[in-house]
């Protein structure tokens, strides 16, 4: 989607910050009734860092006396309001176009996409985590994946705690359900920094065992490039070239070469094309 513009002239104290020129960064994600979360929190950086956060939550009401000032709100309004219907698959957008402020249409699109406290959404986002594996992610795209369904989860169904303890009991549990994620889509090649880490007492926070993981996957990177430098190395000090094209690559004593033919295993005085044929030229 393009940057949406308007311009303002003159100050304005409904909340409206001056500006010469505005402009909306477009917003990355068109919502399609499956991503609200990520539509919403793009919309709203998007829109909270040009000073309309009021524009949103209402907080920002139109001036009631006809004028420049009015008029400004209005425009702003209509600017917030474009920019939330063109962030919207055209099927989804019909819906909100009969809607008057930005407001109602992020208040409505909250109510009917939001589904804070739903448990099919829940089981959905639980589903999917169950079903997210390493495969051919890296460890650090891996994890990042998760951690990502985790925040959707935490916004879906927030825990309230009845006290501190609570909040520490709990914070662990969830702490060891994540670690148990995480380490369970690894690949079988790390089995044994799996077994490891699953076998510290306590259990390490999730932070902690992908630091672990990631290590290891950097530390295999590395010991996995050095075959490659040291085949590099013995093509360069271990060649032997003739004519400008390279012959073959060493690695223990130096071959007997022909100084005739240049064949390996034989010397001048045993090389069958100077002394097999007759009358062939001598060198030397």
């Amino acid at each position: 989607m393009a940057s949406t513009g308007s311009t303002l002239n003159s100050d304005y104290s409904g909340g409206l910050p001056y500006r010469e020129s505005v402009t909306i960064p477009p917003c990355p994600v068109k919502l399609d009734g499956t991503n609200y979360l990520v539509w919403s929190r793009a919309c709203k950086f998007a829109i909270g860092s040009r000073g309309y956060k009021g524009f949103l939550t209402g907080d920002t009401t139109k001036p009631i006396e006809a004028g420049s000032y009015q008029e400004k709100w209005e425009t702003t309004n209509y600017l917030l309001m474009s920019y939330l219907t063109g962030s919207m698959d055209p099927g989804i957008s019909r819906g909100y176009m009969l809607f008057d402020t930005a407001a109602a249409i992020w208040k409505k699109a909250e109510t009917t996409y939001s589904h804070v406290e739903s448990k099919a959404q829940r089981y959905e986002i639980r589903k999917k985590i169950r079903e997210t594996t390493q495969k051919e992610l890296s460890v650090s795209q891996y994890y990042f994946t998760l951690k990502a369904l985790w925040h959707e989860l935490d916004f879906y169904g927030k825990y309230t705690a009845a006290c501190s303890t609570d909040i520490t009991s709990y914070t662990s549990w969830e702490n060891e359900i994540r670690v148990y994620d995480f380490l369970g889509g690894l690949n079988m090649d790390f089995d044994q920094i799996r077994a490891h880490i699953l076998s510290t007492d306590p259990l390490p926070s999730l932070e902690s065992a992908f630091s672990i993981v990631h290590s290891e996957d950097i530390r295999r990177s590395a010991m996995h490039q050095s075959p490659s430098q040291e085949r590099s190395a013995l093509y360069s000090g271990n060649t032997n070239q003739r004519g400008g094209s390279t012959d073959r690559i060493h690695t223990g004593k130096s071959p007997v070469i022909c100084d005739y033919c240049g064949k390996e295993r034989h010397t001048r005085e045993k090389c069958w094309k100077l002394h097999g044929r007759p009358g062939a030229p001598r060198k030397g």
